[in-house]
């Protein structure tokens, strides 16, 4: 089983992956993106077990995502379905995206966005741990710049709440452990920004199964596709 992504790394487009390692090793080989194997790990044995609807999340360099509907991964039709870092949020003045495109959610989500926004505020502070650390001591500046980013967060997910109207929404990703400031104030700008019936009943939480998440994925969804020989 093979879990990754080559949305970065477009030398990889057309790369015929399972056929090559298969042909190597004599074994049958499954590719999956490392997000949707991060939905599918929680799905299976973290925080979204017994949930059939849940949007996934990881914030890190970029972000990733999975979409689970009526139980099932949503896949598309060439299996690269739940690309959520790259739906616009700011079409038309935007910043530009490594993808090509202008607006990105990614360019606004994503850690390393939290980590431009506080360097632009002229704070010095290098990545996202000083970020967090500066803002739990209660420096007003810091504060406000986790709070705009996380209200960028919010409304990219209260557009896709509006469209597949989960149970839950999954943060995963380094992030994901800041509770105070980051999840709990995310579960309430997105509740705040849906309209009311599809405010009832979700839930907003973080991924439980860390940096195992993925790998924990990968099993299920070969469990699931891996054929024998």
């Amino acid at each position: 089983m093979v879990a990754g992504t080559c949305g970065n790394f477009p030398g990889w487009i057309g790369v015929d992956i399972k056929g090559t390692l298969e042909r190597e090793f004599c074994l049958p080989v499954t590719v999956a993106n490392d997000a949707n194997c991060m939905l599918l790990g929680e799905v299976w044995a973290g925080a979204a077990k017994g949930y059939t609807d849940v949007i996934g999340v990881t914030l890190g360099t970029g972000v990733g995502g999975g979409i689970l509907t009526g139980g099932r991964l949503l896949e598309g039709a060439r299996g690269l379905g739940g690309e959520l870092g790259h739906f616009r949020l700011h079409a038309l003045d935007g910043v530009a995206c490594t993808c090509g495109a202008i607006g990105c959610y990614e360019r606004y989500a994503a850690t390393t966005a939290l980590v431009r926004s506080a360097q632009k505020a002229g704070l010095g502070l290098p990545d996202g741990r000083a970020i967090f650390e500066a803002a739990a001591a209660g420096d007003a500046c810091t504060l406000a710049v986790v709070n705009a980013w996380v209200g960028e967060i919010a409304q990219g997910l209260a557009g896709l709440v509006h469209i597949f109207n989960p149970q839950l929404i999954l943060i995963g990703g380094g992030v994901s452990a800041q509770q105070e400031l980051l999840i709990d104030p995310l579960a309430e700008k997105v509740r705040a920004s849906v309209m009311p019936a599809f405010a009832e009943g979700l839930e907003l939480k973080s991924a439980a199964l860390q940096n195992d998440a993925g790998l924990v994925g990968a099993v299920y969804y070969f469990s699931l596709h891996g054929q024998t020989k």
